[in-house]
């Protein structure tokens, strides 16, 4: 079983309140009448803890009623069939590994140099993305790459908090030409006025900072005591980083090029002034 993310969540909490027992993982396992090995599957998320094993680990682990019926929910989640399911013949690991990250979360951080986040853009100026990027993709699987993308910003309906930090390069460069990318600006503006988003812009003439030539996700969910993730997105790979040493990193990295970017007020001054310019 590929570990998905609500399943390593689970499993990670168990791990982590069971380390705090002083337990090892052979004991916790002889107690709860399992192998270790399957013990081990669990807390990697490779396996799924039945309803009887999960409940007798909160009883042996002293695991507080609040978060075992968090415990008891991600369990449930786990052996749900995301949406994103039916476009399993054309989505990457990568691709899905972000959206499943993205469906549970409270507040979602994100940083693009170059382009406008997933999240934030419009039909035509994704389907200019995913043809560039992607070359070699079939042209009879474009509208379902895109419909895909569209169905991710339910997430933005949905009240999730996002805060996107973007460069002058990305507001400026006509993707898909200028009419495409007056539309997108604009919907960029919308979407901020109408919803629980931050834009951000690192104008051309700002400073160096912790995030040049990177482009990451970081993810909170509601649970405040879960650990955030960042998904890292390269042309060639692709990394979802879970430590909380790594994660403090790109922690840094955000609030570095946060302190470059125009605050909100001025960063959609800027886009409103490209507006205007590509009348």
């Amino acid at each position: 079983m590929r570990p998905t993310v609500r399943s390593r969540r689970l499993g990670g909490k168990l791990g982590t309140y069971r380390k705090g027992s002083g337990l090892s993982g052979t004991e916790l396992a002889a107690r709860l009448g399992i192998h270790q090995a399957t013990w081990s599957k669990v807390e990697s998320g490779k396996a799924k803890a039945s309803p009887a094993v999960l409940a007798r680990a909160v009883e042996e682990l002293g695991i507080p009623g609040d978060v075992a019926a968090q415990l008891t929910e991600l369990r449930r989640k786990a052996d749900e069939p995301g949406w994103w399911q039916d476009y399993g013949d054309i989505l990457s690991e990568a691709v899905q590994m972000l959206i499943e990250l993205e469906a549970d979360a409270s507040w979602i951080r994100t940083y693009e140099g170059e382009v406008i986040p997933g999240l934030l853009q419009t039909r035509d100026y994704a389907e200019r993305v995913i043809t560039a990027v992607s070359p070699h993709i079939r042209l009879s699987d474009v509208d379902r790459y895109l419909e895909l993308r569209m169905r991710r910003q339910q997430r933005i309906l949905d009240g999730v908090r996002l805060t996107a930090i973007i460069g002058e390069a990305a507001v400026r460069q006509q993707v898909g030409g200028p009419d495409v990318l007056r539309e997108q600006l604009r919907h960029l503006t919308r979407v901020v006025r109408e919803h629980d988003v931050t834009v951000q812009v690192v104008p051309f003439g700002a400073d160096a900072h912790a995030a040049l030539g990177d482009a990451f996700v970081v993810i909170q969910w509601p649970d405040e005591s879960d650990p955030e993730a960042v998904y890292v997105d390269g042309v060639t790979s692709w990394t979802v980083h879970e430590r909380s040493g790594v994660i403090r990193s790109y922690l840094h990295a955000f609030a570095s090029v946060q302190a470059q970017a125009l605050p909100p007020r001025e960063s959609l001054a800027l886009v409103d002034h490209v507006i205007k310019d590509l009348r």
